[in-house]
Parts: C-alpha cells; sequence; structure tokens
C-alpha cells in the first residue's frame, strides 16, 4: 500500500501538468495543419514538421532519399550558408535533426522562446530551399552509407535486417527508409529535388508546435514562410495491414557469445479498439518473462516483449540466450499463459498503474508532447483522441488482456542470429 501511494504522490502531479484544461490549438495556414500546445512551464520550444508516406514514398531505388535530403539540407539554404547556420545554431543554443521511418520522416527545431523567431525562419528555410551542394552531400552520402554498413557489425541491428526481411516480404514496409547501399551511391541531388517538391505539399504535411509562443506570432512565421508551398491534393490513408497465415523461421548463421533472437507478430494499431489492451498485453507479457526467463532461470539478462507504433503494427519477444530453444520455449509458455488464463485484478492493476507512470514520466518534455500529439493526428483518428489515452488503459479489463493474447499471439515470424547447430524450428513455429 505504501509503493502504490508514493506512485500516485508522483503521477498526480505530471497528471495536473499534462492534462491542463483547454491548451491545444489547431489551426490550418494555407492547407496545413498546425498544433499549437502552449506551456508556459518552461523557456523551450519544439516545432516539429511531419511529411507523411514513410516507406510508401519510396521505391527500391530511391530506399533513404529523405534522410539524405533533410540531413544534406542543414549544411546550406537558399538564405543561410553553412557558416551561418552554424554560428546561428552555435549562438542560440539550438537545435535541428531528422528522422525517418516507416511512417514519416520528421524535421525538428528544439531552442529557447527568446530565439523562437530566427530560428523558426531558419528550420523552415532549410526544408524549403535546401541547396545541396555537392560536397556536403557527397559527405552525408557517405556517412549514411557507412551507418549501413555498420549494421551487420552490430548483432542486434543485423538482427532487425533479417527480421524486417521476413516480416514485411511482399509489402510496401519492405522498403528501408534508412536506406541501402546500393539506392544510397545511386541517388543524386535532382531525385532529391523532384522528391522534396512532390512531398512538400501542405496537405501532407503536419505542424506541431509545444511551448510557450503565442499563436499570432506562430501563425505569422507559418503565413511567411510554409504559407508559399502548394496545397496539393494528398488525402490521409492507412497501409495495408500484415497477415502471416502461419508461424515463420528465418535464421542466419554468425559464431556469437550469445544468440540473437527476435519474434514479430501482429498486433493493433493505434485507434484499433484492441490498442489499449494490447499495451497493457505487452507490458504484461514483458514483466513475466523477465521474472521467468531472467529471475528464477537465469537464462538471459536480456529478455523483453514490447509494442511498436507503426501504422503497420506488430509487437516483438526479444531475448539473447546461449541455449536459444530452452528460452523461447519458456517465453512462449508465458505466452500462451495469457491466452489460457485472465490475468490476476491485482497483477492486472498493479501493471496499469506502473504503465500510467512511465508514460506520465515519459511524456515530460516538449518534444515527447509533441510527438504525442501527432501520432494520433497521423493514424487518422485525431489529436483530440490523446485526451482519453489515460482512460482508456484505465478501463482495460483482464478479459480484454485475454482475448488480445488470443487473437494476436500466434503466426510469429522469428528471426536468429547465432549457432544454428543450436536451432530446433519446431520450437519456434509452433505458435
Amino acid at each position: 500500500m505504501q509503493t502504490r501511494r508514493i506512485l500516485l504522490f508522483l503521477t498526480t502531479p505530471l497528471l495536473l501538468a499534462f492534462h491542463a484544461p483547454a491548451q491545444t490549438q489547431e489551426f490550418t495556414v494555407n492547407g496545413l495543419t498546425v498544433l499549437l500546445k502552449p506551456n508556459p512551464a518552461n523557456e523551450i520550444v519544439s516545432a516539429q514538421l511531419y511529411v507523411r508516406g514513410g516507406a510508401r514514398n519510396i521505391t527500391e531505388a530511391t530506399q533513404g532519399i529523405e534522410p539524405l535530403i533533410f540531413n544534406t539540407a542543414i549544411k546550406g539554404s537558399k538564405y543561410y550558408s553553412k557558416e551561418s547556420i552554424d554560428e546561428l545554431l552555435d549562438r542560440t543554443g539550438a537545435s535541428i535533426n531528422s528522422i525517418s521511418n516507416r511512417d514519416f520522416s520528421v524535421v525538428s527545431l528544439r531552442c529557447l522562446t527568446t530565439n523562437f523567431g530566427e530560428t523558426f525562419d531558419l528550420f523552415a528555410d532549410i526544408i524549403i530551399n535546401p541547396l545541396f551542394m555537392p560536397d556536403e552531400l557527397e559527405l552525408v552520402r557517405k556517412n549514411q552509407i557507412l551507418a549501413v554498413k555498420q549494421q551487420n557489425d552490430n548483432p542486434d541491428a543485423a538482427l532487425r535486417l533479417i527480421a524486417n526481411a521476413l516480416y514485411y516480404k511482399g509489402h510496401q514496409y519492405r522498403m528501408d527508409p534508412a536506406g541501402i547501399e546500393q539506392s544510397l551511391q545511386a541517388i543524386n541531388a535532382e531525385q532529391m529535388r523532384q522528391h522534396l517538391s512532390k512531398n512538400l505539399v501542405t496537405s501532407k504535411l503536419l505542424l506541431v508546435v509545444v511551448g510557450n509562443v503565442p499563436r499570432a506570432l506562430l501563425e505569422q512565421k507559418v503565413q511567411k514562410t510554409f504559407g508559399s508551398l502548394p496545397e496539393g491534393n494528398y488525402t490521409p490513408s492507412l497501409p495495408d495491414r500484415i497477415i502471416h497465415a502461419g508461424a515463420s523461421l528465418n535464421a542466419v548463421g554468425r559464431e556469437l557469445p550469445t544468440n540473437y533472437i527476435i519474434g514479430y507478430f501482429s498486433a493493433p494499431r493505434l485507434g484499433d479498439p484492441d490498442h489499449p489492451a494490447a499495451m497493457v498485453a505487452l507490458d504484461i507479457l514483458r514483466n513475466r518473462v523477465w521474472e521467468e526467463v531472467r529471475t528464477k532461470r537465469n537464462l538471459s539478462y536480456a529478455p523483453s516483449a514490447f509494442l511498436e507504433n507503426d501504422l503497420v503494427n506488430r509487437a516483438a519477444i526479444y531475448v539473447t540466450a546461449v541455449k536459444p530453444d530452452t528460452t523461447v520455449k519458456v517465453m512462449m509458455a508465458e505466452m500462451k499463459k495469457m491466452q489460457q488464463e485472465p490475468v490476476s485484478e491485482k497483477d492486472l492493476s498493479d501493471r496499469v498503474t506502473m504503465f500510467i507512470t512511465r508514460y506520465y514520466l515519459n511524456n515530460e518534455t516538449n518534444d515527447a508532447q509533441g510527438r504525442f500529439l501527432a501520432y494520433p493526428e497521423i493514424a487518422g483518428i485525431g489529436w483530440k483522441a490523446g485526451d482519453k489515452f489515460v482512460d482508456d488503459i484505465r478501463s482495460v479489463t483482464a478479459k480484454q488482456v485475454q482475448d488480445v493474447a488470443r487473437k494476436y499471439f500466434g503466426q510469429i515470424q522469428f528471426a536468429v542470429l547465432g549457432n544454428m547447430d543450436l536451432i530446433d524450428e519446431k520450437v519456434f513455429t509452433s505458435m
């Protein structure tokens, strides 16, 4: 009871801070949806521009083009030389970064409130008017190719490549937003300009700003910069779900101190009625495999289970183990147990409390709050759906958790990297 009181004490101020009434505002500038969440609690501003599409924006030949575009853009634009960009960022302490995944690319600005005006102008110009200077493009290209090559040197990264090739076979998500060596070698500046022109239309963009920024100032800045872009006719849509007919295994031999194992299976995406229960179910499963595999049996130091956050969503069990067959049997036994037996009310209540506490802790920063607004908007259910998130998690029942386990815990697509002599395929394809 004392632990429960401490958790509630920690959670309450976070809840009050994160759910201040009627803060988030939505408006449109030239077809561009803008979400503004004022936050007077600190002097940090987070601005995030999302370009929807992700893997659906690229082909085999253009894999990696969006990170190539935005990583090169920060090296020079129409109104800002590389030197002036470096000087402005150093002087203000601001940062501009980009990430590309299978659902979108996002370019983000983090700055102080006092510097928002001048740093937002820079942020917008490098997105709209990048120069793609040849020397800078080649430097960025070499770095991205090096990062792609290094994936095979890291067992976890190599394992994900093996797993993705199996899980996404035949689906648009098989395209790697980070790129492959062949595509990155061939992409040229003209292709990058054409790609940017095609996708930088306001109907395809989403701008989220969290910080102590007056709406009038933000509207003025957006109109001055992104207001000149064409609106286009992009209509948001969801990618096709992935359904596997049965379990499968893709095992690759490599001499390693241990065996790396991940098993992916279909899961509900954000907005699906099963999604809240799936989040709780995977949290319970993660706790149980940790207890059984690491604490009780000492089979591994790194067992886990998790739910991803893609529009084509999936969940996974993961482990590194010197006894792969034995360890995977234990993990799948826990999955079957959740299918066969409802979780106890106490276990459910404890896990929900811990889940919500972590959720609030993870959403303290302005950057995280911006992502929390953006993801449901991109998923097609609207940013206001986030207001129901905690209530949806609290309302999850033991029956819903069991139903989710029965519905999704199966047809696991396993990838293994390690000693093939220790792998019994039947173990991995039995669920």
